[in-house]
């Protein structure tokens, strides 16, 4: 009998597996938090294709159908702009498999567009340097005809749509958005700004009996792992681009950054290899006699910072020389120099990495070359709501003390110019649930607090930590008040 109870739970669990969801963050609720900022911006797991220029709007202000974050995704630009598009994409956690059917289901609401949404399935991210409509053909789309459910949430109509789709290919990443040009009548769209709120979004095999990928977890833990959200994450590209260009990011100049693949071995000479991708990236500055350019070389290896400075200006030097001898430039057009390790523009944490480059900053006389100094992000402020301003053992705020809560609730910038996250935290009186229950329903009152008050927009993540992250030893009274208390941490961006 036991026997048989064993081979029966084995065969429920394993159903259960292969049944498995394999979009990864499915519903957006794990939070990614930047390099670029040091601050919630972005679901883990998930991109925008064209992060320079454009990004998904990632909101947490109680208007979720499941948990507390969804996207909104921009279906169509302003009446100046109709083409617009945000994407986002993530890579499967388990591959698409050639002729297998697939149940895709969307949590899904609009109030200005038709309600659809396109799905691509292809074999990597596809990222671009604009913001319009991909050229690029949706694989399947889901609209009104997939309805399967309308549901109601704080007044918003959420709907459920659902399609079967058989894989005509192997596929590994999938791409959300509107594929579909703008339909113009006397020049004009007939939308403007259309936005398209997804809550939630499962892909499932129906053949249950499909196993699910070994390798899903370090699937999962490498897309949570890469933090870049702002601009163009170059090692989820194909191949490798050692040229990347920035249009007028100097006061009107044009930055092509070149990477260390460029140059052998030697740091003094250029990889033949990548000639063409140099020649290709300044056809559009040929012929203009009004053209000076500065090279900056920047190096990050594990020596000193003198060499480093001489490193940098060797490479600096080697992309003048190539130049002069092969594209006709004169040395007097140029302004060289190597500033080592003074001024990374990549994350450190891992090594060099791209750190070590060449900038080549090109300006018309009329506008002179200068480096932007990059504005400083302030680190993180936190408001501490004292255990004073509920009643006691409770979540409910004490309306006599909502005097005190406005003056704190007026420290929060309410320009937009903030991403707030709101934690509750208990002392260790009572069992962990009790704790942590309670710790969530009071991160949650002052969050509707926040919310009446005119500064809860820009809530990313609301969370209970319960006894876990004391500030003070709970031994005594003095203590356990102050490990009471609900903390709103201010995130600053310049984004």
């Amino acid at each position: 009998m036991k026997l048989s109870f064993l081979i029966l739970f084995f065969c429920y669990c394993t159903k259960l597996l292969m049944a498995q969801n394999i979009v990864p963050n499915a519903s957006f609720e794990e939070v990614n938090i930047c390099t670029e900022y040091i601050a919630p911006c972005a679901p883990c797991g998930w991109m925008a294709v064209a992060p320079e220029m454009i990004k998904m709007k990632y909101l947490c202000n109680g208007a979720a159908l499941q948990g507390q974050h969804y996207v909104s995704l921009l279906q169509e630009g302003p009446v100046e702009n109709p083409d617009s598009r945000v994407y986002i994409q993530t890579r499967l956690l388990c591959a698409l498999q050639k002729g297998q059917a697939y149940k895709i289901r969307v949590y899904m609401n609009t109030e200005n567009y038709p309600l659809r949404i396109g799905l691509r399935f292809d074999t990597a991210f596809i990222f671009s340097e604009n913001a319009g409509c991909l050229s690029q053909s949706v694989s399947v789309e889901l609209n009104e005809v997939d309805q399967q459910k309308k549901l109601w949430h704080t007044k918003m109509p959420w709907y459920i749509l659902e399609k079967t789709y058989v894989a005509p290919n192997n596929a590994t990443h999938l791409i959300l958005g509107n594929f579909k040009a703008p339909i113009r009548k006397n020049g004009f769209s007939g939308y403007s700004n259309a936005q398209l709120l997804i809550d939630s979004i499962s892909i499932t095999p129906v053949n249950e009996q499909l196993p699910m990928c070994p390798d899903t977890a370090a699937t999962r833990a490498a897309l949570y792992a890469e933090h870049h959200r702002h601009t163009i994450p170059e090692n989820l590209t194909p191949g490798r681009t050692v040229v990347h260009t920035l249009n007028g990011t100097h006061e009107g100049c044009d930055t092509l950054i070149l990477k260390d693949d460029l140059f052998n071995q030697d740091h003094t000479t250029i990889s033949e290899r990548y000639k063409q991708q140099i020649n290709e990236a300044l056809k559009n500055y040929r012929g203009d006699t009004s053209m000076r350019i500065k090279l900056v070389g920047h190096a990050w290896q594990a020596a000193s910072e003198e060499y480093n400075k001489i490193i940098s200006y060797d490479k600096a030097k080697a992309v003048a020389t190539f130049l002069v001898y092969n594209e006709g430039y004169s040395f007097d057009d140029f302004q060289i120099s190597g500033e080592g390790k003074s001024n990374p523009r990549y994350d450190t944490s891992a090594g060099g990495g791209d750190n070590n480059r060449v900038e080549m900053i090109l300006c018309h006389v009329t506008a002179p070359p200068v480096l932007i100094v990059k504005k400083p992000v302030p680190p993180p402020d936190t408001l501490v709501i004292p255990d004073i301003l509920f009643k006691f053992n409770s979540s409910e705020l004490n309306p006599a003390l909502h005097t005190a809560l406005d003056s704190l609730m007026k420290k929060i910038p309410g320009d937009g110019s903030v991403q707030l996250q709101v934690t509750g935290h208990t002392d260790n009186a009572g069992n962990d649930d009790y704790n942590y229950n309670l710790s969530l329903r009071r991160a949650n009152a002052v969050a509707t607090y926040m919310q009446q008050y005119g500064v809860g927009n820009d809530i990313r993540q609301i969370s209970g930590a319960g006894e876990s992250q004391p500030v003070a030893d709970n031994k005594t009274p003095e203590g356990r008040r102050k490990n009471r208390r609900v903390e709103i941490i201010i995130f600053h961006t310049t984004d």
